[in-house]
């Protein structure tokens, strides 16, 4: 996100004298800690203070002061870590920066490395004094490294479960350097404006399908039981051949017990809110088995969490599995869910090539559910491009069939295509009663996010007809049932529908606040058409504002 200037006025106080004083400066000191490998970032973090104060603290009127262990250099090396501790005490701001390093061995402190010494240090004194502030911003880890962790990345593993369970720091995580540049102008700014917000918040659960945590349980007895054969076959046996078989097959049997058991630990991790935890624990529950059960709740993990190249390794993964030549209900499967990471993307080309191979192979086998659910993307594709009377058709052919099929569920999800289409022509009447069948359905059947997207979807009419009370009714609604889920792109979603309300109300810093928010969830999903729409809209409001 490019830098936003805005002004601000000083007060002038007048003297007995008849001069002027002015206030003086607000002056923060800044410091960051972070292990060897992440010299981009801390090269960026000079470069993003030095830039905020000739611009948009220079208008806030403050200055920030850069503190780092290359600011200290003297000419016989390193300076002592009680140099740094000092700056530590001295920070109005602290930040910490991990990747897959934990720092260096501190054989003369009570902690594993100074950087961690560093840190406890800051939070020991913000236990005491409400400063300094800390944030902490996390790299993301590519999954082949969380597998088979060193001992420099097992110290950050366990360090980023046990922040996720304190509550009381902000952390986030980023991916490269512009990344990482964007969250630092984002805080910096936030703490000069007086705008950081509390961090004794509930973490947003990740909710995944119940039926298939069901059919993982079902597979995890199943598999109890088949051992349990096993262990009695191994006791009847007689001769020493066969009982090597059968121990070969108990092997395989107790490594596939302990799959299914991380993988419903993994998932019970997700639903109380661990992400961290969860997230570990399905990186090595993904490299562990072939079944596709688990590989699909691995998937569905990744895809709501927005961390995309996970999830299409997941289906690259299930579709050699499954043989990527194979007319199989699992490869149609790979290819559908493959469609809609690519849509959500932005590559609808290729969304559209993966949705008609999963049409291809599912018209081949006769199964008419997922023939409906094809045409129901193929249908969203065409929408996106603006060819209605196209996805019109894919739509209601999708429809006949759940109706055909008594599939409420699929019904609804058309109900709702075909309201997004009318609305689109403007026929508002006519969108309006599509959504409400839709939502009458998923009220039915209990489904959150088929609610979450017609309570947004509602709002939407509401803001057009210009009724922005209840068209904010409706988004708050949708934005509350999606953080309930754990869902980035529907919070996003109804971020940037709300800012669009109060920007319309005549309120253009809670617009800009709000779009902030949509931004910064679009950016961490991979959405970047989205990013570009909302990078518009904040310019457009600051052009108006100057």
């Amino acid at each position: 996100m490019p830098v936003v200037r805005e002004s601000y006025r000083t007060c002038d106080v007048g003297r007995p004298d008849g001069a002027v004083m002015s206030d003086p400066k607000k002056q923060y000191k800044v410091f960051i800690a972070s292990p060897g490998d992440l010299d981009a970032e801390r090269r960026a973090f000079k470069e993003v203070i030095d830039e905020m104060n000739d611009g948009f603290a220079e208008a806030a009127d403050a200055s920030l002061e850069p503190l780092a262990w290359e600011l200290s250099y003297s000419v016989v090396g390193r300076p002592p870590q009680d140099v740094f501790n000092d700056m530590v005490d001295q920070c109005d701001c602290f930040i910490l920066a991990l990747h897959r390093r934990w720092g260096q061995d501190a054989p003369d402190s009570e902690y594993s490395s100074y950087t961690e010494e560093e840190f406890h240090r800051a939070l020991n004194r913000f236990n005491k004094t409400g400063k300094p502030r800390i944030f902490v911003f996390l790299k993301k880890i590519d999954t082949e490294f969380m597998v088979d962790p060193g001992e420099q990345l097992k110290h950050v593993l366990a360090f980023r479960k046990e922040l996720e369970k304190s509550n009381n720091v902000i952390y986030k995580e980023f991916e490269d350097e512009n990344g990482f540049r964007l969250l630092l102008r984002i805080h910096l700014k936030a703490l000069i404006k007086d705008e950081l917000p509390s961090v004794l918040h509930k973490r947003e659960a990740v909710v995944l399908p119940v039926e298939t945590i069901a059919r993982l349980e079902k597979a995890e007895a199943e598999n109890k039981r088949m051992l349990a054969e096993v262990e009695e076959a191994r006791k009847q046996i007689k001769e020493e051949t066969e009982a090597v078989q059968k121990k070969l097959d108990a092997k395989a049997l107790e490594h596939e017990k302990q799959t299914l058991q991380h993988a419903r630990l993994a998932a019970k991790a997700a639903l109380d809110c661990r992400v961290e935890e969860a997230r570990q624990s399905f990186a090595v529950v993904t490299q562990a088995t072939n079944n596709l059960s688990v590989l699909y709740l691995c998937y569905e993990f990744y895809k709501r969490i927005g961390e995309l190249d996970e999830a299409e390794e997941i289906l690259n993964r299930w579709l050699s599995i499954s043989g990527p030549d194979q007319e199989s209900a699992e490869a149609a499967a790979a290819y559908c869910n493959l469609g809609l990471v690519c849509r959500t993307r932005g590559d609808l080309d290729r969304s559209e090539e993966m949705h008609r191979k999963s049409l291809a192979i599912e018209e081949k086998l006769g199964r008419q559910e997922g023939v409906a659910r094809d045409y129901g993307n193929l249908g969203l594709i065409y929408q996106t491009r603006g060819d209605l009377d196209r996805a019109e058709k894919m739509f209601r052919k999708a429809l006949v069939i759940n109706e055909e099929l008594g599939r409420k569920e699929g019904m609804a999800n058309q109900y709702g295509n075909l309201g997004l289409i009318y609305r689109t022509r403007g026929d508002l009447d006519r969108a309006e009663e599509m959504h409400r069948r839709s939502l009458a359905i998923e009220e039915k059947l209990g489904r959150q996010e088929g609610m979450a997207s017609e309570y947004g979807n509602l709002g939407l009419i509401y803001k057009t007809r210009g009724d922005l009370v209840c068209a904010e009714q409706m988004h708050r609604r949708a934005l509350e049932i999606n953080e309930k889920l754990g869902r980035p792109e529907g919070m996003a979603i109804q971020y940037g529908n709300l800012g669009v309300i109060y920007r319309k109300r005549g309120g253009p810093e809670e617009a800009r606040r709000l779009w902030t928010k949509a931004r910064e969830l679009f950016e961490r999903i991979g959405m970047k058409p989205e990013v570009k729409k909302i990078d518009k809209l904040i310019k457009e409001l600051e052009e108006k504002k100057s």
